[in-house]
């Protein structure tokens, strides 16, 4: 009704008449897309690896040493992308998931036995 709100430094203030004081909200924090497995650095098998990717808000995708991204599916409020390393030695995995409505992207480097 008679509230005014200002917003400054990033914070939203809210003025109501009749009240003696203000109250400051924070936006609620940035999520940002990450990988929980593997872990850096982690030597996995051949065959199957389900990694796992926390953060965005529905649609993720995933490429591996620069091929073409593919999409992830979503099951237990995590994104999986489903891998199946064929060759040894390094790869890199990169993920990018919508945050806010924009893409948020990440790496990892792990190691195939």
């Amino acid at each position: 009704m008679g509230e005014r709100r200002v917003r400054k430094k990033g914070l939203l203030s809210v003025k109501i008449p009749g009240l003696s004081r203000t109250v400051e909200e924070k936006p609620a924090a940035r999520s940002k897309v990450s990988i929980d497995y593997p872990q850096e650095g982690e030597r996995i098998h051949r065959g199957h690896y389900a990694v796992r990717i926390s953060g965005g808000n529905g649609e993720c995708q995933a490429a591996v040493d620069g091929t073409d991204w593919q999409n992830c599916r979503s099951d237990a409020g995590f994104s999986w992308f489903d891998w199946f390393p064929e060759s040894a030695g390094t790869h890199r995995i990169t993920v990018r998931s919508r945050v806010s409505g924009k893409w948020a992207k990440t790496e990892r480097v792990c190691d195939v036995e």
